[in-house]
C-alpha cells in the first residue's frame, strides 16, 4: 500500500511544507536527486542542494566532500572550498564552515556546513553557486576602486584620518600594524547583494567614518567601477523615545587594580572583559575607568555595560557551553558615554558602543540591551546573517531572543518580554509585537516591504520570530494574521534557547531566510531531543502560529526502495534501503519463506525464481506509532525477462548468462558512481556467437589530456577476462557507442580515481546465438504440453541431432525434472512423467553447447 499524507513529518520529525523558492525531497525523491541521501532540499537559484541528510550507514567522509561537489558545478574554473572555522558541540557533531573559492577568490554567500560525527558527514547545509563564469583578474585597481567606494561614501571625516582613533585601534587590537585604512578585498558576489542574481567580481571595503558617523561594507564592481552593493555593519538598538531611570540595583561585578586604583576591567572570563569610555565624543579611547576600592558606590552606565557583559558572557557559557562569541574567548569590549545626545547603542564588528541617551532618557545600558548587542557578535562568529531584509530581521531576532532570555535568566523576579522597557519605554515587545508595529505574522499586519527603509525592516519584521520564541517558551493559542488557528504548548525557557542557539550557530548561513530559520530550527528541535517529541511538535506549531509551515503530524511512516527489482537469473542479490520517517526498529518480510530480518538497510538474496511481495514494518515507539509498507510482487525473477545488472563497487560482479540485458555502473539507475572503484563484470549468454554492447549514456571523467583516460575509464575485453585483447578504453575523451565481440563473451573493467564520481554509463547488451534464440535452425519446431497421463510431453521436429540438457524450473525456481536427452532422429517425441505437478507456471530450458531453447509451460 502506498500512503499519501497532506503533512507528513519528515527524518526527525520534520514537517513538509510548501517553502517559497526551495524543493524538499525525502525517500526516494531525495535518493534520485542525491545518492545514498534520505532528505534533499534544494533552492531555486542553485542545482547544488541547499541540504542533504544522508543514510545511516551511507555517510560521506569529510575528506570527499568537495570532490563530492565538483560534478555540481557547471564551469571549467576551478571552483573549491576553504574551511574557515572548526566548532565542536554538546552532542558530539564536529562542524565545519567552509567557504567557496572560485580560482582562489572567495564567493562572498558561498557558505557550506559539514555536520560531521566520526569522520563522516551525516548531514551539509549552505549555500553554494553553481555558475560560475566570472573573470577573476580586476580590471581596475584596488586604488582606483577606494576612491569610488568613498564617493559613494560620501563621509567628511573617515576613522583613519584621525591619529588619536588609530592609536587607539592599534592599543585595543594589540597590533602596531592596526589601521582603519580600508585593504580591498577581491570577491564575488551576487548582484545588489540579492543570492539568486548573477556573480561579480568586487572588490569589498571596511570603511569606517567619523562624521557623519558610519560603518559599512562598500563592494565596487572590479571591471567597471560600478557599486554593485553596500552592507551596513552598525547594528542599532534602533529606538527613539522618551526614558526615566537605569538601574539593576546593586550587583556583584569583577574588576582589578593591577597597580593603583580599581579598573572596570577582568581577566577570569575568556580573554578578558574591558570597559572604558569615550567621554561623551566620538573617539575610542582606551583611558581605563577606576575607582579607589572594589565596590563601586557611585552609579554610572559604565558598570551596567560592565556587568551585562559579564552576565552575557556566563550566559553563553553556562547554558550554552560557548566561550565568549568566537568560542575561543573573544575579548568583550564596551564604550559608554558615546558622542553627544546619543539615542542608541550598537555593535560595530569589534566592540559595544552605548550612548547616554538624548536628553530625555538614560543611557542604553539595560541588561537586556547589552545582551542583545553582544548577541549581534555571536551571530557574526557563526551564521553572519547579512542585515538586510529576511537575514537581516533574523539577526535582529536572535539579538532580542538571547538578550530577554539573559534577562529572565539574571533577573527572573522582574524581567519580562519588553525591551529596553528599563530605559522608560518599549523598544520591542516579543509577546505582543503588534503592541509596537511590529508583525506576528509572516508577511502580516506591520510587515515592512523587503528592500525599504531600515535595511528592509531588520528591526521591525524581527518580530515574527520573536513571537515564535515566545509562543516556543510560554505556549499559546490563537488566530493569526492569515486567520489560521493555532496551539502551541511551551517548553520552557532553556529549551528553546537550546533551540534557537543550535540553529544560529549550527545551520543558519549569511542568507538564510525565514523559511531557512523554520528548517532548521525542528531539525535543531530533532537533534536535541528525537523525533516525534513534545519539543519538536512545538517549535512545528509555534511556526504554524506565525504563518510559516503546517501544523504539526506525529506519525512514523513505513516506506523502501530496492537497488533492482528484476532478474532474469538466480541467484539475485538485492539491497534494500529503507526510506521511511521515525522508525526506531523494523522487521522485513522478503516474500520468499526465509525468515524476517531486522536490519535497517537489509541485503537479500533471492534463490528462486517468481514475483515476490516484500513487506517492511516499522515502528517508532510509543510517540510515533507504527506503520506498514507492503509492495506486492516488488521483486519478479523470471528467465524471460532481460538481464539488468549494477556494476559492483568494487570486484567481480556476477557473470551475466542472459542473451538480453541492460548493464548500469555502479551508482545503478539515478546514482553517480564514486571514487577509488575497480570493478569488473564478465557476460557470456549461453550459446552466443557474439556479443553487441550499445551504449545509452555515457559519462566518464576525462582525462590529464584530451587524448588521454588516465582518471576514469571503462576498459572492455574481448572475451572472458582481462587476460584477453583490450578491445578499447573508454571516457569523456573517447566514448562508445556500439562495441562488439568476435566470441560469446565480453568483460568489462571499471576504474575511478579517488578524486570525483560522475554520471557514469548506462548500456544494453545483446547476443547474436549460434541459432538464435526460440529457433533452432529453419523449419524446427518443439511444442510443449502436459498430457493426460501427467506427464511433460515434448513434440521435437527437425531438431539437429545430438544430446541435449533439459530442465524444468517451478515458479519458485525449483527444479522439477533434469534429463539428459538425446535427439536422434529428425521428428520425434519425448514423454517425462511428472508425478504431483500442481498447477501453475513452469519453465523450459533446453540446450547444448550449440543451441538453447526456452518456454514457459502452463499446467
Amino acid at each position: 500500500m502506498k500512503k499519501i499524507f497532506l503533512s507528513i513529518l519528515i527524518f526527525s520529525a520534520l514537517s513538509i511544507y510548501a517553502e517559497t523558492g526551495s524543493t524538499l525531497l525525502k525517500g526516494k525523491e531525495a535518493y534520485d536527486k542525491v545518492s545514498n541521501s534520505e532528505i534533499v532540499r534544494m533552492k531555486d537559484f542553485s542545482s547544488i542542494p541547499n541540504y542533504i541528510k544522508f543514510k545511516k550507514g551511507k555517510e560521506l567522509p569529510l575528506s570527499e566532500l568537495e570532490s563530492f561537489l565538483q560534478h555540481y558545478f557547471k564551469s571549467d574554473e576551478k571552483i573549491g572550498l576553504k574551511l574557515i572555522k572548526e566548532e565542536k558541540d554538546q552532542l558530539g557533531y564536529s562542524h565545519y564552515r567552509f567557504q567557496q573559492i572560485v580560482n582562489g577568490v572567495p564567493v562572498k554567500f558561498g557558505i557550506y556546513i559539514a555536520h560531521v560525527k566520526n569522520g563522516l558527514i551525516e548531514s551539509v547545509n549552505g549555500e553554494l553557486m553553481d555558475e560560475v563564469d566570472n573573470s577573476t583578474t580586476a580590471s581596475i585597481s584596488e586604488s582606483t576602486a577606494l576612491n569610488f567606494a568613498l564617493n559613494y561614501f560620501g563621509a567628511q571625516t573617515y576613522k583613519w584620518e584621525l591619529a588619536k582613533e588609530e592609536s587607539h585601534l592599534k592599543i585595543e587590537q594589540n597590533d602596531p600594524a592596526a589601521t582603519y585604512l580600508p585593504k580591498g578585498e577581491l570577491m564575488l558576489l551576487n548582484d545588489k547583494g540579492n543570492i539568486a542574481n548573477k556573480l561579480k567580481l568586487v572588490y569589498a571595503f571596511n570603511i569606517y567614518a567619523q562624521e557623519p558617523f558610519g560603518r559599512k561594507e562598500i563592494y565596487v564592481d572590479a571591471q567597471s567601477g560600478d557599486i554593485i552593493w553596500e552592507e551596513n555593519l552598525i547594528h542599532e538598538i534602533d529606538v527613539v523615545g522618551t526614558a526615566s531611570t537605569l538601574y539593576s540595583g546593586t550587583q556583584t561585578i569583577t574588576s582589578d587594580n593591577t597597580s593603583g586604583p580599581f579598573r572596570l576591567k577582568e581577566s577570569g572570563r575568556g580573554n578578558g572583559i574591558s570597559t572604558y569610555s569615550n567621554g561623551n565624543t566620538t573617539n575610542y579611547s582606551s583611558i581605563d575607568i577606576t575607582n579607589p576600592t572594589a565596590n563601586w558606590t557611585t552609579p554610572d552606565a559604565a558598570l551596567d555595560a560592565h556587568w551585562g557583559a559579564e552576565m552575557t558572557y556566563d550566559y553563553f557559557m553556562n547554558e550554552h557551553n560557548r566561550n565568549s562569541i568566537d568560542g575561543n574567548g573573544f575579548e568583550l569590549i564596551s564604550y559608554v558615554h558615546h558622542d553627544q545626545n546619543f539615542p542608541n547603542a550598537f555593535w560595530d564588528t569589534q566592540r559595544m558602543t552605548y550612548g547616554d541617551g538624548d536628553g530625555n532618557n538614560n543611557p542604553y545600558t539595560a541588561l537586556d540591551i547589552a545582551g542583545h548587542e553582544i548577541t549581534h557578535g555571536l551571530t557574526g562568529n557563526t551564521a553572519g546573517l547579512i542585515y538586510q531584509d529576511e537575514s537581516g530581521a533574523l539577526n535582529e531576532s536572535f539579538s532580542d531572543i538571547f538578550g530577554i532570555s539573559i534577562e529572565f535568566l539574571v533577573k527572573p523576579t522582574v524581567a519580562n518580554w519588553e525591551l529596553g522597557e528599563d530605559l522608560g519605554f518599549v523598544i520591542r515587545n516579543m509577546q505582543n509585537p503588534n503592541a509596537e508595529g511590529d508583525p506576528d505574522t509572516y508577511f502580516g499586519t506591520f510587515w515592512a516591504p523587503l528592500g525599504g527603509a531600515d535595511n528592509g525592516g531588520v528591526h521591525s519584521n524581527s518580530g515574527v520570530q520573536n513571537f515564535w520564541y515566545y509562543l516556543l517558551v510560554n505556549g499559546g493559542s490563537g488566530t493569526n494574521d492569515n486567520n489560521d488557528i493555532y496551539a502551541v504548548s511551551g517548553i520552557g525557557l532553556t529549551d528553546a534557547s537550546r533551540v534557537a542557539f543550535r540553529n544560529l550557530t549550527v545551520y543558519l548561513t549569511p542568507s538564510s531566510n525565514y523559511a531557512d530559520a523554520r528548517f532548521y530550527s525542528i531539525q535543531s528541535a530533532a537533534d536535541l531531543f528525537g523525533g516525534c517529541t513534545s519539543e519538536v511538535e512545538s517549535v512545528t506549531n509555534a511556526w504554524h502560529a506565525v504563518g510559516l509551515g503546517s501544523v504539526y503530524v506525529s506519525s512514523t511512516v513505513s516506506d523502501f526502495m530496492a537497488s533492482g527489482v528484476e532478474s532474469c537469473v538466480t541467484p539475485f542479490s538485492v539491497q534494500f534501503t529503507n526510506t521511511g520517517v521515525n522508525g526506531a526498529s523494523f522487521v522485513w518480510d522478503f516474500g520468499d519463506g526465509t525468515p524476517t530480518v531486522t536490519t535497517l538497510n537489509p541485503t537479500h538474496v533471492y534463490n528462486t525464481f517468481g514475483a515476490f511481495t516484500v513487506e517492511l514494518i516499522a515502528d517508532g515507539g510509543v510517540a510515533c506509532g507504527n506503520d506498514t509498507e507492503t509492495k506486492s510482487s516488488y521483486i519478479n525473477i523470471d528467465p524471460d525477462l532481460p538481464c539488468v545488472a549494477v556494476l559492483p563497487n568494487s570486484g567481480f560482479g556476477v557473470t551475466q548468462t542472459g542473451c538480453l540485458g541492460t548493464l548500469y555502473d555502479s551508482g545503478g539507475a539515478t546514482g553517480e558512481y564514486g571514487i577509488n572503484q575497480n570493478s569488473f563484470i564478465t557476460i557470456s549468454p549461453d550459446g552466443a556467437s557474439s556479443v553487441d554492447l550499445t551504449f545509452v549514456s555515457f559519462d566518464i571523467e576525462g582525462g590529464s589530456s584530451s587524448s588521454l583516460c588516465d582518471y576514469d575509464y571503462l576498459d572492455i575485453y574481448d572475451g572472458p577476462n582481462v587476460g584477453v585483447n583490450l578491445i578499447g578504453r573508454y571516457c569523456n575523451n573517447n566514448i562508445p557507442t556500439t562495441v562488439s565481440s568476435t566470441g560469446g563473451d565480453i568483460t568489462l573493467k571499471f576504474h575511478s580515481d579517488d578524486f570525483t564520481g560522475g554520471d557514469g554509463f548506462k548500456l544494453t547488451w545483446s547476443c547474436n546465438e549460434i541459432t538464435g534464440i526460440n529457433e533452432m535452425h529453419q523449419g524446427s519446431t518443439i511444442k510443449t504440453y502436459v498430457n493426460n497421463d501427467n506427464g511433460l510431453e515434448l513434440s521435437l521436429n527437425n531438431l539437429t541431432t545430438g544430446d541435449y540438457k533439459l530442465v524444468l524450473f517451478n515458479a519458485m525456481g525449483q527444479v522439477v525434472v533434469s534429463e539428459q536427452v538425446n535427439v536422434h532422429s529428425a521428428i520425434q517425441k519425448e514423454i517425462f512423467k511428472l508425478n504431483g505437478l500442481a498447477n501453475g507456471l513452469y519453465y523450459l530450458n533446453l540446450s547444448n553447447s550449440k543451441q538453447k531453447y526456452t518456454s514457459k509451460i502452463v499446467r
